[in-house]
């Protein structure tokens, strides 16, 4: 079987090939902004190039082409989104705009101390674009009130002429009987064909009026941009020869069925940073190391995931730029420091600060020589010679680097370039780190029982510097580090997920329901992933879940089914896994016994696993100093030697200060530190 993974992040885009005979080959290019696809193609064929051969005969070969895009989540950041219009049940056509009352819940820290700040999260569709409908169903899915269809018409007409290119339908109780859902979508598409439909019954059938009918309109935004630009790179994809299984990473985890993903892209918004997750926990399965702590430094962006027991994370309470979602999101959380993130001086503060604003992939920090001329975290590594180039082709102006850093940040703060340069770099540093500390030892985690993995195509140059001092148990630096959310989408399995909520009740009085909705759920999600045959006949794995949780509690946990029926004795055993959990994540004796467990949702996953083999390096006969170059370390220039990174066998040792190079990254050991190859190709760093 030959894979493809593709990551198109702000700034590169990058491919992972798990080629048929065994070999990896990879691919950068320049991300490529309003016509992503010629970013993915270019990537593509400088994987091609890495394997010797062309992008026809690598396309035709290949099973499956996962992709990981930041399309939809740009469309939120940026509002360009959907035209949207929403149906809702008559009297709660405010929902959205009440928002729980909520004005903090989804600000960084600074805003939370500024009241001038708080404010309900921004309507994606504003209340004359919402229309409300009679008709209401009760909790335990009876019907109070015939639905107003005459009414539904005139509502979806009055919608046709507002020029809406998206339509969101979230009613009252529509988890416990959809046919009033289901009624609307039928006029809606008899009156508004072509439109995107987000439909929250078949979207997220989840109990929480809020959540739901806000992810159903983060669906409908996001929907019309996300579908284009996805039948436009699998329309360009079958005309250069690939006619596999196409699938796009879900920020649940795995990866969606194309044809799932044009439908709910609502599931794509993050699927690029959760590659990488995803694919720590499937490296550090494979090398003995169920907890990761993951930090990926993209041109944008930190990201830092955790993997606890070699399960992933997932948010509790998910949201994206302040829009609640009902949906499962793996727990990642940004920032806004990445190799692009410009460096300025704050006035007002008197203090050198490093982002938010990136420069993103155009123009690009000064040093690319794209007209970009504000400072970068990279400018600043080039000033320092921690890096020359950037992928195979990009080689860094150094004099452009100098003069930004020289212009922005050393003449306001007095100080000479490396000087300042060296100060670009602390500041970034001190920024991960400190989301490292909040993502850990804030949610009672100790770093000391977990590996440190730090990839991103700018995560092995400042890794050394970020993770010291954080007490973790070890610093890895994958083999595929620049390429590595990429990778994830490689050995995601291609999955789908179908779950609903219940009327809360003890679970032993649910079994007959309890096991009727997994059998419906199960046949659910095999006819959704019945199209998605994989050309190596891998047969699907059901996987079977509920999610229960104390009695009147808020948050459930969700527990797997081991078998199948549910009788009392292994109901008594989920009751059991699932206490034995909650008092894992919440502290031992926190389980009141005697307190009733409910039932309150099913689920099923349907997947077609992708086994994780990683290729071992063999010792090289080449040398691997392959030169030398100065650097700033220590307030003085260096003379540090550079080591081919591919020409490391296993057990290998790099002292520092030296430089690691790929032709796509470069690892920075610093003074004091040293660095050596395992059989896989990683890099285990040994912090001073």
């Amino acid at each position: 079987m030959q894979l493809i993974g593709v990551d198109a992040g702000g700034t590169f885009t990058d491919t992972v090939v798990a080629a048929a005979d065994g070999r990896l080959g990879v691919g950068k290019a320049l991300s490529t902004p309003g016509h992503l696809e010629d970013g993915v193609l270019a990537s593509v064929a400088a994987a091609a190039t890495d394997l010797g051969t062309t992008v026809a005969d690598l396309l035709a070969g290949t099973d499956v082409f996962a992709h990981g895009t930041t399309a939809g989540l740009n469309a939120l950041l940026t509002g360009t989104g959907g035209r949207v219009g929403l149906l809702t049940t008559a009297g709660f056509e405010s929902t959205l705009a009440i928002a729980k009352a909520n004005k903090v819940l989804g600000l960084n820290e600074d805003d939370l101390e500024r009241p001038t700040r708080w404010d309900k999260p921004p309507l994606l569709v504003p209340r004359r674009r919402t229309r409300g409908v009679g008709g209401r169903i009760d909790a335990t899915g009876a019907e109070l009130e015939p639905i107003d269809l005459a009414g539904a018409r005139a509502a979806v007409d009055d919608l046709a002429a507002a020029g809406v290119d998206s339509v969101a339908i979230s009613l009252l109780w529509s988890v416990a009987n959809p046919v009033h859902e289901e009624a609307l979508a039928e006029v809606v598409a008899g009156r508004l064909p072509g439109v995107h439909l987000s439909v929250s019954n078949r979207l997220v059938p989840r109990i929480g009026e809020y959540e739901r009918t806000s992810t159903v309109v983060v669906d409908a935004y996001v929907g019309p941009l996300v579908a284009d630009y996805l039948r436009r790179l699998e329309d360009r994809l079958t005309e250069a020869g690939f006619s596999g299984l196409f699938a796009v990473m879900r920020m649940g985890g795995g990866v969606l069925p194309g044809v799932l993903a044009r439908r709910m892209p609502v599931h794509t918004l993050h699927s690029g940073p959760v590659g990488g997750v995803g694919g720590a926990a499937k490296a550090g399965a494979a090398l003995g190391q169920p907890n990761v702590i993951t930090t990926d430094v993209g041109g944008t962006s930190f990201d830092v995931g955790l993997v606890v027991d070699g399960q992933v994370l997932y948010s509790p309470r998910p949201m994206i730029e302040r829009q609640a979602l009902a949906i499962p999101v793996v727990d990642v959380t940004s920032i806004g420091t990445g190799g692009g993130s410009i460096a300025w001086f704050d006035p007002a503060l008197g203090v050198l600060r490093v982002g938010p604003d990136s420069a993103g992939a155009a123009p690009g920090p000064a040093c690319y020589g794209r007209g970009g001329t504000r400072p970068t975290v990279t400018d600043a590594a080039a000033v320092l010679g921690y890096v020359h180039r950037l992928g195979a082709s990009l080689v860094l102006d150094r004099d452009a680097a100098r003069r930004a850093i020289s212009t922005g940040v050393a003449e306001p703060l007095g100080l000479s370039v490396e000087e300042a340069a060296d100060g670009v770099v602390q500041v970034a540093c001190e920024q991960m780190r400190d989301l490292v500390r909040r993502t850990t030892v804030q949610r009672g985690h100790d770093p000391a029982d977990f590996v440190l993995y730090a990839f991103g195509g700018a995560g092995p140059q400042y890794a050394g510097r970020y993770a010291a001092g954080l007490g973790v148990a070890e610093l890895v630096i994958p083999a595929l580090a620049a390429e590595f959310s990429a990778f994830g989408a490689v050995v995601g399995d291609v999955k789908v997920l179908v779950e609903r909520d219940v009327v809360p009740r003890p679970v032993q009085e649910r079994l007959d329901d309890l096991n009727d909705g997994l059998a419906q759920l199960a046949a659910d999600g095999s006819a959704q992933l019945a199209g998605a045959v994989r050309r190596d006949g891998a047969s699907p794995v059901v996987t079977h879940a509920v999610g229960l949780r104390f009695y009147r509690q808020v948050h459930r946990i969700d527990v797997l089914v081991p078998r199948l029926p549910v009788d009392d004795a292994l109901a008594a055993e989920l009751v059991d896994a699932f206490v034995a959990r909650y008092e894992r994540i919440v502290g031992a004796g926190t389980a009141r016994a005697g307190t009733p467990v409910e039932l309150v949702s099913l689920s099923v996953e349907v997947a077609m696993p992708v086994d994780l083999v990683l290729p071992e390096v063999a010792p090289s006969t080449a040398p691997a100093v392959t030169g030398n170059r100065s650097a700033w370390f220590d307030d003085r220039w260096v003379d540090c030697p550079v080591v081919r990174w591919d020409r490391l066998g296993p057990d290998d040792d790099v002292d520092g200060p030296a430089f690691i190079e790929s032709d796509q990254t470069t690892v920075v050991v610093y003074p004091g530190q040293s660095a050596r190859s395992d059989r896989h190709g990683n890099l285990r760093l040994v912090l001073s």
